[in-house]
């Protein structure tokens, strides 16, 4: 097995446990999750923070959201309507409330328009 370098593309395991990182879990909980044992979860995110040429698990998080190597799919990681608009997907069509929380911003900017006038 290679060394890992800066550079050098991520296997998907090392994807796998940035996400979980990313979401927060421990190296436990994402040994648990993924059925892995803790040293190799560890492993695995030591060699993704050396291939991703980062400092810390944040930063390789951080540079592995930038590269589009991991995404942030959960809603509410957004700014919601308004990020959907920027990209270039329907904001109407979300199922997760950015419609109706649009309505409602549009509706209290216009009571706020209407009390200070």
């Amino acid at each position: 097995m290679r060394a890992a370098r800066p550079g050098m593309p991520l296997v998907e395991r090392e994807i796998e446990v940035l996400r979980l990182i990313a979401e927060g879990g421990s190296y436990a909980e994402v040994a648990a999750e993924l059925q892995l044992a803790h040293a190799s979860v560890k492993n695995y995110a030591h060699s993704a923070i050396k291939k991703l040429g980062a400092r810390s698990q944040a930063h390789a998080v951080h540079l592995a959201h930038l590269s589009g190597i991991l995404r942030r799919e959960r809603h509410g990681d957004h700014a919601g309507f308004a990020a959907h608009v920027r990209r270039g997907e329907d904001p109407w069509a979300c199922t997760q409330g950015c419609p109706e929380g649009e309505r409602a911003y549009r509706a209290g900017r216009r009571q706020q328009r209407k009390e200070a006038a």
